[in-house]
């Protein structure tokens, strides 16, 4: 029975993990934090109906994460114009969760004492400084070594594993990028357009275009808003939440429309952001004994729907190409055997995104 080492425990780490534990191998995860993703408190992850299915397959409890429909979408102006209200995606099926509780169900499968093949190791705090793809080997900054018969390299946008990969490709050149995520308390403001429109209809996301970008809302919780956009900065130097604060109301908040009022009432403690460079291309996800996965591989940009869902169809189509009986001789062609299917479609995907985002 192959043992399967995976570097990084976030949403592909943990699908991987899930997966190959139910296709009958031994594994172990290593996480560099502690803190998992509790940083990231309610950011979404949106899905689509194949991705609910192989949850369903994989047993994974969604309630936990306590999944919404999306039946309604309502776009805007930046002055608050409406612009189109139409019905949630179709096939219908696709829904949003916050990525905490997505992450903590799958982490309860995984680790669960019962249900197929045997519990997942879960080594957090462990930074992993080398990978050795010829031997199979992960060695920690503090010199531990640890042997893999394949190791899956999930650990996102600040990737190790790529760097045991050859690069095939250049950075593109782009304008620095940061992510923001707002939770914003809605109490005091229940005469809000907004908030009315989603007490009325919790089941939709809103999209507001301001100027080369776009702002999307959700509710997941009773009695807040949360609220995603990518936005161009010149320099990531001196970033706060204030500065930013102030520019999402230079770019968003238009006078006296009501996504203004919700800005202003967001709390600087409930703003998080977070830098995501433009990565370089990596020809080859699959060298020896390595494979990657999940933005380790295709990077995508950060609260779109893609990326989730990317991760964690590969890592069910990763369980089918290492079946519990494959020879660990065979292994390498078996990683590289599972990349082929799935990079042009990834590659399409990606190609549309990152075009959209280099252009705003």
């Amino acid at each position: 029975m192959p043992h399967i080492i995976i570097v990084g425990a976030g949403l592909a780490g943990l699908a991987s993990a899930l997966s190959l534990r139910r296709a009958g191998h031994t594994v172990q995860v290593f996480e560099a934090s502690q803190l998992g993703f509790r940083d990231t408190e309610g950011t979404i992850a949106q899905i689509g109906p194949k991705v609910n299915d192989i949850l369903k397959r994989w047993g994974v409890d969604t309630a936990v994460a306590r999944p919404v429909l999306i039946k309604e979408v309502s776009e805007f102006g930046q002055d608050g114009s409406p612009r189109a209200t139409y019905e949630g995606p179709k096939p219908p099926g696709w829904s949003y969760y916050q990525r905490t509780r997505l992450h903590e169900a799958l982490l309860r499968s995984a680790t669960a004492p019962t249900g197929s093949g045997h519990p997942v190791q879960i080594i957090s705090d462990m930074k992993i400084s080398v990978i050795d793809p010829d031997a199979g080997l992960v060695i920690s900054q503090e010199g531990q070594t640890y042997h893999g018969d394949a190791i899956i390299g999930a650990d996102g946008w600040h990737s190790i594993s790529r760097k045991a990969l050859p690069l095939n490709g250049t950075t593109v050149p782009a304008p620095a990028k940061v992510t923001i995520h707002l939770n914003v308390d809605i109490s005091g403001h229940e005469q809000n357009q907004i908030v009315e429109r989603f007490r009325l209809q919790p089941e939709r996301y809103e999209k507001w275009c301001g100027a080369n970008a776009e702002l999307k809302l959700y509710s997941v919780e009773p009695g807040a808003i949360l609220m995603d956009t990518t936005l161009s900065v010149e320099s990531t130097i001196d970033l706060s939440v204030e500065s930013l604060k102030e520019e999402l109301l230079r770019v968003f908040g238009s006078a006296n429309s009501p996504l203004k009022e919700l800005l202003g009432a967001a709390k600087y403690e409930d703003i998080q952001f977070w830098f995501y460079p433009i990565l370089p291309h990596v020809e080859e996800w699959a060298f020896r004994r390595l494979v990657l996965i999940g933005d380790a591989a295709h990077p995508f940009l950060p609260f779109e729907p893609p990326g989730t869902s990317q991760s964690i169809t590969g890592a069910d189509a990763l369980a089918e190409v290492l079946r519990s009986d494959v020879q660990v001789d065979d292994i390498p062609k078996h990683l590289a055997a599972w990349v082929i299917p799935r990079k042009e479609r990834v590659k399409t995907i990606l190609g549309m995104e990152r075009n959209d985002w280099l252009s705003t």
